[in-house]
């Protein structure tokens, strides 16, 4: 992954990485610029359009209220913090799988995701 190609214009970036980083900021507490020095980003911007396209491309997620502190009480604080720990880890399970799945894709010509709409045989 290079930041610029042979014309110097910007790269562009394969959808899983965009994926990861995006969902790696909506389920952590690292900010753009954080983010664009971990995965050797030219700048923040770059961070701020990841989540952007992934937010646009991957609806569910607009849901997401990570972002939102918990309430003040003592009791659900931990649970809350346990919970998250586990949706980030969740979260990164499900970029790797997509990693995975995408490569596969492009290297040996196998589709895994389902097609919607296709009818199953009749057995």
């Amino acid at each position: 992954m290079n930041k610029n190609n042979k014309d110097g214009k910007p790269a562009i970036y394969e959808s899983s990485f965009k994926i990861m980083v995006a969902r790696e900021y909506l389920s952590s507490n690292l900010g753009y610029g954080a983010l664009a020095k971990k995965y050797n980003l030219p700048a923040g911007h770059t961070v701020t359009y990841f989540v952007k396209w992934y937010k646009s491309k991957y609806a569910e997620t607009q849901g997401n209220e990570l972002s939102k502190e918990p309430e003040n009480n003592p009791d659900s604080s931990s649970e809350i913090e346990d919970l998250r720990k586990q949706l980030q880890l969740a979260n990164l399970k499900v970029a790797g799988w997509e990693l995975l799945m995408e490569n596969a894709h492009k290297e040996l010509g196998i589709d895994i995701v389902k097609k919607f709409g296709t009818k199953q045989s009749g057995k």
